[in-house]
């Protein structure tokens, strides 16, 4: 990235300043979260699928949103075929632990 120099008050967009916030907070270490978003639909049928999302990767716990109590109850059911076919997708044991709660999908 070239660090340009900006004139005393010349305006900046504002999706230029938060693309460099968000660099800063969020580092490379979300590429994991991303490769399981991108293979979610893969790992649980569409019904889950349709009505979940993986929301946080934090160490080895995945934090999945739920639409309803009644899926998380479904999800329970199934955590360790999930974190068998996370892990295998992803090459390595990547998922220990997955955490559920209830929001908007």
């Amino acid at each position: 990235m070239v660090n340009k120099r900006r004139k005393p008050g010349e305006l900046i967009h504002i999706a230029d300043v938060l693309s460099r916030i968000v660099k800063n907070i969020r580092p490379e270490a979300d590429t994991d979260l991303s490769r399981i978003r991108d293979v979610w639909n893969r790992v649980v049928d569409s019904a889950i699928a349709d009505n979940t999302r993986p929301e946080a990767l934090k160490d080895d716990i995945l934090l999945i949103v739920a639409a309803s109590s009644t899926l998380v109850h479904r999800l329970r059911f199934l955590t360790p075929g999930i974190i068998e076919q996370i892990n295998r997708v992803m090459g390595q044991r990547r998922i220990n632990q997955i955490k559920y709660k209830i929001g908007k999908v």
